[in-house]
Parts: structure tokens; sequence; C-alpha cells
């Protein structure tokens, strides 16, 4: 079982993605029937089914609920969580099994009291699943912690493969070019993060980390947070891509960087110079 997570603002286009393969306009949905449907229901927590006249179920509905739920909080980017996992090709998880995987994620990843709907795809050689959840709980805050996403998705995945007796497959690689894609990109990110700890122990500033990385191919940029791009082939990560720790509070309490100080002094400055003063 290998899991994908992905943030985002639309959970229209997600829903009619898991159910339908595709956002479609009225008209198209009119031409489907029951049957034409790609996405099987298979779990649902705090939110409300509603049966199209032709027996399939309402994407629009399901969108308002989520939305309802946003609007209690929209100083949240990104508040819906789309998580995926795969199995390797021949297996099949039972549908029971798959509930127990959507019960276990809901709650580790903070999900347990939100609304959280999962489907399954047979429509390729690896069966997988969907899960559309809302980060935004009913009293508007945000329950679903996002840092260190690709670790946190690793660990759940190997615990649930040895609790219900499923392959234990930490590299599937599949043929599916998106799964692919997102592979390589977890580990560059294992990579990068591998380095910078490794970094940490022989630098006492972000200044020396810099230089380090610069030293192992990675040019570092700062500004409201930290970013860092392979100069061999162009990937950009950004520090909280990797986890908190990583992001450019996380390094610089890592490194016991106190700039909270050193930006009060460079504001008291600007006073100064404002009033005339001398700054030293």
């Amino acid at each position: 079982m290998i899991g994908n997570v992905n943030l985002g603002n639309y959970p229209k286009e997600l829903l009619y993605y898991c159910y339908y393969d595709k956002l479609l306009t009225p008209e198209q949905r009119k031409q489907l029937g029951p049957d034409d449907v790609r996405g099987e229901i298979l779990y649902i927590q705090n939110l409300s089914l509603e049966k199209l006249p032709d027996g399939r179920y309402n994407m629009d509905s399901l969108t308002r609920q989520f939305l309802g739920n946003r609007d209690k909080n929209k100083k949240l980017n990104k508040f819906v969580w789309h998580q995926s996992f795969s199995f390797p090709p021949g297996e099949k998880p039972t549908v029971d099994q798959i509930r127990e995987i959507s019960v276990a994620f809901a709650k580790d990843f903070g999900f347990e009291n939100n609304q959280l709907i999962v489907f399954r795809h047979l429509d390729k050689a690896h069966e997988h699943i969907h899960v559309a959840a809302n980060r935004i709980n009913y009293n508007g805050k945000n329950t679903a912690d996002h840092f260190n996403n690709y670790a946190r998705t690793g660990k759940f995945c190997r615990r649930m493969e040895m609790k219900l007796g499923l392959q234990i497959t930490p590299e599937m690689y599949l043929t599916d070019p998106e799964r692919q894609k997102q592979h390589h990109a977890n580990k560059a990110i294992l990579k990068l993060k591998e380095l910078i700890d490794h970094n940490l122990r022989e630098v006492r500033s972000l200044q020396e980390l810099k230089e380090k990385l610069r030293q192992q191919n990675y040019q570092t940029y700062l500004g409201r947070g930290i970013a860092f791009v392979n100069t061999k082939n162009g990937t950009k990560i950004k520090g909280s891509e990797i986890g908190r720790d990583y992001s450019l509070s996380g390094l610089e309490k890592r490194l016991g960087v106190a700039v909270q100080p050193d930006l009060n002094q460079k504001q008291e400055k600007n006073l100064r110079r404002r009033k005339g003063l001398s700054v030293g």
C-alpha cells in the first residue's frame, strides 16, 4: 500500500473526479446512468448523501457541505485534503479492510470528527482508494496538520499492512505516470531531508547551512519561508514540504538562532533614522 497526499481549495473538482473521473456539466451528467460512475463510495462520516432521481449520488450537495465548514474558517488556505492509497497489482482488499483503513486514517491524521468520504477505483491495474476530507471541523478549527506528510503516510501504510495482512510495499513503483512523478518527488524530499539533518550536525548558522548545501548542489532561498532548489535538475522543495522542523522557523529553532531580536533591532534602527538619530 502506498499513499499520496495533496491539498487544495476546490472540493467540487475533487469530488467529481473521485465519483465521475472529471468535472461534468449538468447536460453531461444527464447523459450518464448509475453504472457510468467511476468511484464506489465505501465510507463516509459527518456528511449526508443525497441521491439524484436516477440513483446517482449528488456531488453538488457534498460540495455545499464542505464549503459550509470552510465558511467557518476562511483564513485557512487549502482546506481540502486529498489522500490516496494504492495497492499492488493483484491485491484485492475487502470492503471491511478499506473501511478499517479509513477509520484509522481519520483518527491518525486529525479527521476523526471531520467531514470525510472514501471512494474506491477499480479501473486500473492497481486498485486504489481516494479520501476527500475537510481539514476544518464544525467549530471552524483546522484539525489536520500537513507537516511531514511523507514520513507519516509511510509509517501509516506499514502499520496497516501489518495489521490487516496486506502486502508490504514500501517501494512499490506503479505504472501510472502521475504516481511515478509523485514517487520521484517523495524520494527527492527524503534525500534533501537526510542531507539537511546531516549538515545540521556540522553547522551553527543558516548561512553555514546554505554554504554546505550549495556545495551539495542545492541553492537556498530565504523569504517569508525557506526553499531549496536542486541546481542539477531545477527541482524546488519548500522547507514546509519536508516537515515542520524544516520550515524557516523550524531550522532557526534547531540552530538556536534568535531571529526576533534581530528583527526588533532593525525596526529600532529604522525608527532612529526617521527621527534623525544615530544608528551606530
